[in-house]
C-alpha cells in the first residue's frame, strides 16, 4: 500500500504523470457522459412512445436503441477486447474472443436497456400514475 501511495504521488509531482492522469480521467469521463448521454436518449423515447402509441415514436425508440447497441459494441468489439486468452494465436481463439466479447456487449445491452425501462416506468408512473408497459 506505500509503495502505491509513493509512485501516486511522484507521478502527481511530475508533470507528464499528472499529464497522463488527466488524461485518463478525460477518457473515463467522456465514455461516462456518452453512456448516459445515450441512455437519456434512448430513455425520452421509451417514455415518449409510452405517452403516446404512435408507431413512429415506436421506431424512433427502436433506431436510438439501435444507436446505443452500436455504441456499446464500438466500445467492446471495436476498441480493445476483453481478454480471454494471453495469446491469440489461432483461429478458433480470435474467434472465441470475439464471440464473448459480442455476448458481453449484449449482456451489457440488454441490462442498459432494462435499466432504462424501469426509469421510464418509474417516472411515467409518477408523473401520470399507472401505466402498462
Amino acid at each position: 500500500m506505500a509503495n502505491w501511495i509513493d509512485r501516486l504521488t511522484y507521478t502527481l509531482t511530475v508533470d507528464a504523470g499528472r499529464a497522463a492522469l488527466g488524461r485518463r480521467l478525460e477518457s473515463v469521463t467522456d465514455e461516462a457522459f456518452n453512456m448516459l448521454r445515450w441512455s437519456f436518449v434512448v430513455g425520452m423515447a421509451r417514455f415518449l412512445a409510452l405517452q403516446s402509441s404512435s408507431v413512429w415514436l415506436d421506431a424512433i425508440h427502436w433506431m436510438t436503441s439501435a444507436m446505443l447497441f452500436g455504441y456499446l459494441a464500438s466500445r467492446f468489439l471495436l476498441r480493445p477486447e476483453v481478454a480471454i486468452f494471453a495469446q491469440r494465436d489461432r483461429r478458433w481463439k480470435r474467434i472465441a474472443q470475439t464471440l464473448v466479447n459480442l455476448a458481453l456487449c449484449l449482456v451489457a445491452f440488454v441490462l442498459v436497456l432494462w435499466a432504462l425501462n424501469l426509469v421510464v416506468e418509474g417516472v411515467a408512473q409518477y408523473r401520470f400514475g399507472s401505466v402498462a408497459l
